[in-house]
């Protein structure tokens, strides 16, 4: 339950309240897909181990000289609402009590490879005898079927052999990687989410789990169908061209006055219509633009795109970026500025719809932590707990919900299969 804004005296339930959900994915596309599980307030319990933590708690962004498995702000972002036990699930007895948790779950999601899925014990196979109505996705790199599937790889991998890396850059050179923000922060965790939020759904209907084999190649494909759906109707290769696209002209990043306090600063402008490519001409002082024949409609610009954006570029260096900015959205032109990470923070839009919940962390303290990215008006689904201490709630988990003992708890950290 939590607060509703409107009224601090009245608690909305969350819309997964009550779901029981088994996590058991490490580093992005998983966790981030379970954050957003947890923020609708399902239970999710996270199962980690001292002997393989994470790779995640050692990431950075963490402060300066932090040591500990607890002060990433990577992995602080994307685990918040959830419980951590940890379990060596590959010991006799490890395996047993994460086979009493697949019991206890509704919903079972891992991203480990085949390889490791294997390894603790976790195949469909097994966890359907313990449970025949779960839920399990899993959401290996290149799926549980296939000559690749037990390839293994990460974001940086996955966005080379998806084929987005091949899309970046300038035709002619290199091609040019653009990190993980694809693959691992949109496009896997969402349609996994989606996924599972479609088998829960069945569920409900009829009682019946199912297994959802999640490949994030298909996935990362699947946002890329622009260029391949060009090649394979009309046979029209994707030719690199950085920023530029061939539907719109001026359509770039183009470098403003140094305002002094953070250096370079970039102006995006996007001229998709003849309108507001007449209109920038007036805004920029230099109506004659659009009167020239060279730049009268769009394929006009772009057979002269060159000199197109070095006049736009001249312009653009003797303006301010909030005033060109303001000046130009007056006008109905598409634009915005590139914004660093400071910010982005403290942008007042961002600022305006609360996008950014600041949440206490007992090691790091209070930090801005990313919101649900939608908003539900009768359901809200925003984080509202920090990400948990490694192996924080084992303790808890292992008494209400394993039912063991004490002393068997005592004995099983000795063992080193609780830690």
């Amino acid at each position: 339950m939590i607060k509703n804004e409107q009224d601090t005296n009245v608690e909305t339930p969350r819309i997964l309240e009550g779901v029981k959900f088994l996590d058991l994915t490490w580093f992005g596309a998983g966790p981030i897909a379970m954050r957003t599980i947890a923020g609708m307030g399902a239970d999710v319990v996270r199962v980690e181990t001292e002997k393989r933590p994470d790779g995640l708690r050692t990431a950075p962004p963490r402060p300066v000289n932090a040591t500990g498995y607890n002060l990433s702000g990577y992995y602080n972002n994307f685990n918040t609402d959830k419980k951590s036990i940890t379990i060596d699930l590959t010991t006799e007895r490890g395996h047993e009590l994460g086979m009493d948790l697949v019991q206890w779950a509704d919903v079972m999601m891992t991203n480990l490879t085949p390889r490791g899925i294997r390894q603790v014990g976790m195949d469909w196979e097994t966890i359907q005898k313990v449970n025949p109505g779960i839920i399990a996705l899993y959401q290996p790199m290149q799926g549980m079927t296939g000559p690749h599937s037990e390839f293994g790889g990460f974001g940086a991998v996955l966005g080379t052999i998806c084929g987005i890396n091949g899309l970046a850059g300038f035709e002619g050179n290199p091609p040019v990687g653009v990190g993980t923000n694809y693959t691992d922060y949109v496009v896997n965790p969402m349609h996994a989410v989606t996924a599972l939020l479609a088998a829960l759904y069945h569920k409900r209907r009829t009682g019946e789990g199912q297994m959802i084999d999640m490949s994030q190649l298909e996935s990362s494909v699947a946002a890329l169908a622009g260029p391949a759906f060009a090649l394979a109707n009309g046979g029209e290769p994707y030719i690199r061209e950085g920023n530029r696209v061939r539907y719109a002209a001026p359509h770039g990043a183009y470098r403003v006055r140094d305002n002094g306090e953070r250096g370079d600063r970039w102006l995006v402008i996007a001229c998709l219509e003849n309108q507001q490519w007449r209109d920038f001409a007036k805004v920029a002082g230099h109506v004659g633009w659009a009167d020239e024949e060279r730049f009268a409609t769009l394929a006009d610009r772009k057979a002269n795109e060159n000199a197109l954006d070095a006049l736009v570029e001249d312009w653009a260096r003797q303006q301010d970026g909030e005033g060109a900015l303001a000046t130009l959205q007056a006008a109905g032109v598409p634009s915005g500025l590139v914004l660093n990470a400071t910010e982005v923070l403290a942008d007042q839009q961002m600022v305006a719809r609360k996008y950014f919940r600041y949440i206490e962390h007992p090691e790091a303290g209070l930090r801005a932590h990313d919101g649900s990215g939608f908003k539900l008006s009768k359901t809200p689904a925003e984080p509202q707990r920090p990400s948990p201490l490694l192996g924080e709630h084992t303790y808890e988990v292992a008494t209400d919900i394993l039912e063991l003992m004490p002393e068997e708890i005592s004995n099983l950290v000795v063992e080193q299969v609780l830690f």
